[in-house]
């Protein structure tokens, strides 16, 4: 907190559900617009509603009580609310969007007729479950559908909070029932959820006469769980002007247009640190926000389009240079950062700039370089990248300990994460059982993890996982064993083989080779290693693959520049952000 600003102290007061429902209602509560959007998974908003029920604490909600004007939503919990009313004091949400979200479109819906494919609309449609449960479990559900077919056992929460709704609802109840003792019991049953639900009571903490800066460093430093502001958000707060859309929209958009290429999406908090690099921040990780806010606010916005042209350099060398097809395969996000700071100064780089710029994305994602990444390092790393880019000096690439073979196939670890890129650029044109080609790229990106199955149950190497599609009754390890019968086989619906031939053409040698070696050969099985299987002799197979797999990341390290370690297998420990 600057000296110039006084101390400001958090108010917490109860209230009802219902009453914070009718605040949001008139716009007196609302969400800032530099919060994040709703997120909450059904799940969620599900806890949310058996947490009230059995009387748990949902944890405080936040708001910042100002006369100042902050762009808002217009929308809130999928529901149309009023503009703020002029002359009054609004209370903006800073802790508590996802839950008032919840609370505000499930139980203000009314009774409303439901559309019945409208995938924007069930989610808000939440029911209690009226009959005995002794375990409790399951009690509130998500029902689609229009709402005519609910069966009279699930209480929609829509009409919970007015008595009109409520007694509506058991009237239709009554009507379609035939035994008028159960609908007494479902009557007394739901009367005590909603009394539950009325009578809880909820703690609202009030910063009154705070300014956005300290209101946001409040919210910073409360110890909360729930969905976090992130840092990009809380800057974007700190540095809120009406007359320009908020940092936070601004990276938003820079995610989707990366994302709309093909490449998914890059992580927000890598997007925000590169702006923050390309502005000049020497401090990335773990800076105080409000100041950054308060000295750079003009540099960050002023940051942005070279950022959006940075990032998109970095992207494209990724895709291109590496070769890196997704973004989900990104070792560390400080490599983006890092790249697209050497892009900002450097935007046509020579090719030895580029070999150096592989050798280093290689090195620092097989040595665990950024794994536990401090402050401190970073800043070192970002000077190191300005003056390689600028000239001034060379870009420090050290080859002590590179082990490019994860020990485990664990996709949490940066290691194994460079491994499975090596190994998509190395095997690029695979074959499933068939003997016909697929899309290894597009079945990863539907999947990922589960697209790399295990041949021999239980092992965790790397040599033991194969994206290679079968039926969905079929063993991968069957599947390999009966290959001589399976490969080459006519596929249904697939006449003319000549589609095909230009990527059979490129499996090296493929044309000299049996059906069953070119898949095994797309794959990267040695034809010795698959016939240890077919024997039954799992543990060779997985040594012969794992031995052949080294002797090809050897061969990919010489052609780089890279010195290898004496034993290539490294640790996979989870250390990717």
């Amino acid at each position: 907190m600057r000296s110039d600003q006084t101390e400001i102290r958090p108010d917490p007061t109860v209230t009802l559900i219902d009453s914070l429902l009718d605040d949001v209602g008139r716009g007196l509560v609302r969400v800032p617009a530099f919060q994040r959007p709703f997120v909450w998974r059904p799940s969620q908003m599900l806890d949310l509603f058996d947490s009230i029920e059995r009387g748990y604490p949902i944890g405080s909600l936040l708001v910042w009580q100002t006369d100042e004007h902050v762009r808002s939503l217009d929308h809130i919990g999928g529901m149309a609310i009023p503009p703020p009313p002029s002359g009054q004091s609004i209370s903006y949400l800073l802790d508590g969007h996802q839950r008032v979200s919840t609370l505000f479109g499930v139980l203000r819906r009314g009774v409303r007729p439901a559309i019945a494919d409208d995938e924007r609309e069930w989610i808000w449609r939440i029911y209690r479950d009226l009959r005995n449960d002794p375990l409790g479990t399951d009690r509130y559900r998500h029902q689609r559908g229009d709402g005519r077919s609910v069966p009279s056992h699930l209480l929609p929460l829509s009409v919970v909070m007015r008595t009109m709704d409520f007694l509506g609802h058991f009237r239709r109840v009554e009507l379609k029932a035939k035994d008028p003792r159960r609908v007494d019991m479902l009557v007394r049953e739901a009367d005590a959820v909603a009394q539950r639900i009325k009578n809880y009571k909820l703690t609202l903490v009030r910063l009154q006469g705070a300014s956005i800066d300290q209101a946001v460093n409040v919210y910073a430093r409360l110890n909360r769980t729930g969905t976090r502001m992130e840092p990009d958000q809380m800057v974007s707060a700190l540095t809120y002007k009406p007359e320009r859309p908020p940092l936070s929209d601004r990276i938003d958009e820079i995610v989707t247009s990366i994302a709309e290429t093909g490449f998914g999406e890059l992580p927000r908090i890598a997007v925000f640190r590169a702006m923050l690099a390309v502005a000049g921040e020497p401090d990335i990780l773990s800076p105080r926000w409000e100041v950054v806010a308060h000295d750079m606010q003009n540099k960050l916005h002023d940051a942005l389009p070279d950022t959006e042209r940075a990032v998109g350099l970095a992207v494209r060398f990724l895709e291109e240079e590496i070769p890196m097809p997704l973004a989900r395969l990104l070792p560390y996000s400080h490599q983006l950062v890092l790249l697209a700071k050497f892009f900002r100064h450097c935007p046509k780089p020579t090719r030895e700039q580029v070999a150096t710029l592989r050798r280093w994305f290689w090195v620092t994602s097989w040595t665990s370089a950024f794994a536990g990444a401090t402050s401190t390092m970073l800043r070192r790393a970002l000077e190191d990248m300005h003056n390689y880019a600028l000239g001034v000096k060379e870009l420090p690439v050290a080859n002590a300990d590179v082990q490019p073979m994860p020990d485990t196939f664990n996709l949490n670890s940066a290691r194994t994460r460079a491994y499975v890129i090596w190994e998509l650029k190395e095997f690029r044109h695979r074959l499933d059982v068939m003997g016909q080609p697929f899309d290894v790229v597009k079945v990863l990106a539907s999947g990922e993890a589960k697209s790399y199955r295990q041949v021999v149950p239980g092992d965790k190497r790397p040599a033991n996982r194969l994206v290679m599609p079968t039926r969905p009754e079929v063993r991968l390890l069957d599947a390999l064993r009966n290959l001589e019968l399976t490969a080459g086989s006519p596929r249904v619906g697939v006449t003319d083989p000549d589609p095909w031939g230009p990527v059979l053409r490129q499996i090296s040698g493929a044309q000299a080779l049996s059906p069953a070696k070119r898949v095994l050969r797309s794959h990267g099985i040695p034809t010795k290693a698959w016939h240890r299987l077919c024997e039954g002799d799992k543990a060779l197979f997985l040594a012969d693959r794992t031995d052949y797999l080294k002797e090809r990341l050897r061969v990919f390290c010489e052609q780089i520049g890279v010195v290898l370690a004496d034993n290539l297998e490294g640790v996979a420990d989870d250390d990717s952000e």
